[in-house]
């Protein structure tokens, strides 16, 4: 049988993950969810939404909802079609970073300079565990960096968006969440493996993870079956959101994915085949400021609450014409992965009514 114990917080917690799930076991909570989340799109005016949930690691429910384009009245398949993760992309280049350090070619503590030498000088040092974290001090966007329609062709040359910035604070002080962090990480990838960035992502993580349907949203994608992407005008119509090029930040909000992959992706973090008990754990435990302040994310993972003290983790993520939801329940073995293709979307309550109706 497969090993599926899933640690958490440094030990002091373990979650077995066994049982078998099937959809014919979930009937009458399946409709309670179709009603949910049609009542969630209509209500907060979503073109499409798909939605993945797996049971101790089988998919009992996957929909899609609305539309992936609203004029060509296209469907939403959760095994085929694409949407913007957004940060939840870091969630994946994490996985990529931990491979690395299973090697031992990266080292978490080390400086930042010994990886990528030529990145500008700051008043501090700081670390790849620093970066991943978001106690670096490097900024977030500022103005209008999201709407950046320039493509750029490799990580390194996007890092000139933020690199000539000082850092807003001396490391481990504070938090302070970062996408563009994410790019400086990716270079580190880069370097340590010899190979650029999208290459090592897609060979380490989404090959040896059967996920067939995650990779860099690049341009001129052919035959890519993907929505299109939406915001609401004064009235709450979806319009067509404006062009973006996301080249500048692959590991911090750039892939793009199906709700099926995603949440193939959180399973196979929930045992220790595809990364090690110490680099799950590196990755989901919480990191602390230097006062002892809980930051709740680890590297490139985060931790929230339901209402009854559970953790859930995973990620969040917003992008331009996408807002994307993917966490896992270890107390219920429940993962719910939800996307849909429109900015600043609200999905409201139904996370927490779908792990709810789920347990």
């Amino acid at each position: 049988m497969m090993r599926n114990f899933f640690k958490f917080f440094a030990g002091l917690i373990f979650f077995l993950f066994i049982g078998c799930s099937s959809p014919e076991q979930y009937s009458e909570q399946i409709t309670k969810a179709d009603q949910l989340i049609s009542n969630t799109l209509n209500t907060n005016h979503l073109p499409g939404i798909s939605v993945t949930i797996l049971k101790d690691g089988n998919k009992i429910y996957s929909k899609g909802f609305g539309y992936a384009d609203i004029d060509e009245k296209r469907k939403i398949l959760p095994s085929r079609t694409r949407f913007r993760i957004g940060s939840i992309s870091k969630t994946l280049a994490a996985s990529a970073l931990m491979k690395l350090v299973e090697e031992g070619k990266i080292d978490l503590d080390g400086s930042i300079y010994f990886y990528v030498p030529d990145y500008p000088k700051k008043r501090w040092k700081f670390t790849s565990r620093q970066i991943a974290g978001h106690l670096s001090g490097i900024r977030h966007y500022k103005g209008d960096e999201m709407m950046i329609n320039k493509n750029f062709s490799n990580v390194k040359d996007a890092l000139s968006v933020f690199k000539m910035d000082s850092l807003l604070h001396e490391p481990d002080t504070k938090y302070n969440y970062s996408t563009h962090a994410w790019t400086l990480l990716s270079v580190v990838i880069e370097n340590t493996s010899g190979e650029p960035f999208l290459d090592y992502t897609q060979a380490n993580v989404f090959d040896l993870l059967d996920m067939k349907n995650t990779h860099a949203e690049q341009k001129n994608l052919i035959g890519v079956e993907k929505v299109s992407y939406y915001l609401l005008d004064s009235t709450k119509a979806a319009i067509v959101a404006p062009e973006v090029n996301n080249s500048w930040k692959w590991a911090g909000g750039g892939f793009i994915s199906t709700t099926e992959d995603v949440a193939k992706f959180l399973w196979a973090h929930s045992n220790y085949d595809y990364l090690t008990e110490k680099s799950i754990t590196e990755m989901i435990t919480p990191q602390k400021t230097m006062d002892g302040e809980s930051t709740s994310y680890g590297l490139g993972w985060e931790t929230f609450y339901d209402k009854n003290n559970n953790p859930l983790i995973g990620h969040t993520g917003g992008s331009i014409g996408g807002t994307s939801y993917a966490f896992m329940a270890p107390h219920s073995n429940t993962i719910v992965v939800m996307t849909t293709n429109l900015s600043d979307a609200s999905f409201g309550d139904l996370a927490n009514d779908l792990f709810e109706l789920f347990e």
